[in-house]
């Protein structure tokens, strides 16, 4: 499904704080985890510690252990005593490889903490206590912590997504108001605009049958005001046709990149050739076709070619070309023109941006030119690429997924 930059955006501010909220209630439980397993099983582990150490140093001659604690006690010549209850597996442990003191060993499969003490006769006590069940234990517990944080998380993120909805709320609903706004402004403005410059230049036609002298600062006053009038009428057509794009994505018509690109040379072809600049049409034999709405790919190429002419001094050459190839189709604007500096590229393809040049030919200035451009390829779920350098030219290409083979409805208009 092809969604608007702007519903882009709203959903990925929602993930985004579905993802913060996930994270810190992941760190939240990890922390509270890590520490009541520490606590937990540091105080168990202290508690064998105290009960271990205290039998085997009150340990008699007897070997009578207590509290779960099993004794043995090797003498001077190596002879090993088991006390009651010893399990077989222990009384033939070699109790010399125990270190002296709190230890720990590993018997036919069980965990014993130990301790052993050294006695004046050269004889060694050794007092080991089973703590199988508490590993064992501490293992379950770990699981079940691991479990129910994942769980947690899981609900995190979920209660993060329903608050990232509830939060990015009004965003959306101002960006909705913003884009109806545009649409009815450029809607109520179009017919105005329309009147004015027809009116502008009807008077323009007047006074230039008068053909009186005096009326010369008059005509350029006039033509300027029609020049106005034409170009600001180009910017209501272009916000019109923004917040047309944000309601209706292209889909679903076959387009022929080819004849696109020659019927649109040859309507702009005397605009070029008043201004000495050569505009030249490459679309090849092959056939290239794309899905989408022939008139607003119309529009967008439309500015590029517009760009690059005003960008091109008498003699240059400006060349749309087409290709294809991988399952794309190219539609290239290529010109020799003052170029662009790459830097600036990301900066240009927001609304209303402008090079850092002051005067028409000393930077690319597109308005909200190119931001049109890229929101109409991205509504036919391509991407414009831009290149060049100062001084040497600029490249525009659309890049556009190829219609499918097949039967589809004609060419859109």
């Amino acid at each position: 499904m092809n969604r608007s930059p702007d519903a882009r955006m709203v959903r990925r501010a929602t993930i985004g704080i579905a993802a913060q909220v996930a994270a810190a209630v992941a760190a939240t439980v990890l922390l509270v985890s890590v520490l009541a397993f520490s606590l937990t099983v540091r105080a168990e582990h202290r508690a064998e510690e105290r009960t271990v150490r205290a039998v085997t140093v009150a340990a008699g001659p007897q070997l009578t252990g207590s509290d779960g604690v099993v004794l043995l006690r090797r003498d001077a010549s190596g002879a090993v005593t088991a006390g009651p209850a010893v399990p077989e597996p222990l009384a033939r442990l070699d109790l010399m490889q125990l270190r002296a003191g709190r230890g720990n060993a590993r018997v036919a499969g069980h965990e014993y903490e130990t301790y052993a003490v050294e006695q004046p006769d050269g004889s060694r006590t050794v007092g080991l206590l089973d703590v199988t069940a508490r590993t064992e234990s501490g293992e379950r517990l770990v699981g079940s912590l691991l479990v129910g944080g994942l769980l947690g998380i899981a609900a995190a993120g979920a209660a993060g997504v329903l608050l990232g909805r509830r939060a990015v709320l009004p965003l959306a609903r101002a960006l909705e108001l913003q884009r109806r706004f545009v649409a009815d402004a450029s809607h109520e403005l179009r017919t105005p605009l329309a009147v004015l410059h027809t009116r502008a230049e009807l008077i323009q036609r007047r006074i230039a049958r008068a053909g009186s002298p005096a009326d010369d600062r008059l005509r350029a006053d006039l033509a300027r005001l029609t020049a106005d009038t034409h170009a600001l009428g180009e910017v209501v057509e272009d916000l019109l046709l923004s917040a047309e794009l944000q309601h209706r994505p292209a889909a679903g018509v076959r387009v022929d990149a080819g004849d696109l690109v020659r019927d649109l040379v040859t309507s702009v072809g005397p605009h070029a050739e008043r201004r000495g600049v050569a505009l030249v049409a490459d679309t090849g034999d092959e056939q290239l076709t794309v899905e989408g709405v022939r008139s607003s790919l119309r529009r967008a190429l439309a500015a590029l070619v517009d760009n690059a002419l005003a960008h091109v001094d008498a003699g240059g050459i400006v060349t749309v070309d087409v290709h294809g190839g991988g399952g794309r189709v190219y539609i290239a604007v290529t010109d020799d023109g003052d170029g662009l500096d790459p830097a600036e590229t990301r900066n240009l393809m927001r609304r209303f941006a402008r090079g850092d040049g002051q005067a028409d030919r000393e930077g690319r200035r597109f308005g909200i030119g190119l931001a049109l451009v890229n929101e109409v390829v991205d509504a036919h779920r391509g991407r414009l690429e831009v290149s060049g350098s100062p001084g040497r030219g600029a490249r525009f290409v659309i890049d556009l997924p190829a219609a499918p083979a097949g039967d589809h409805p004609g060419e859109g208009t």
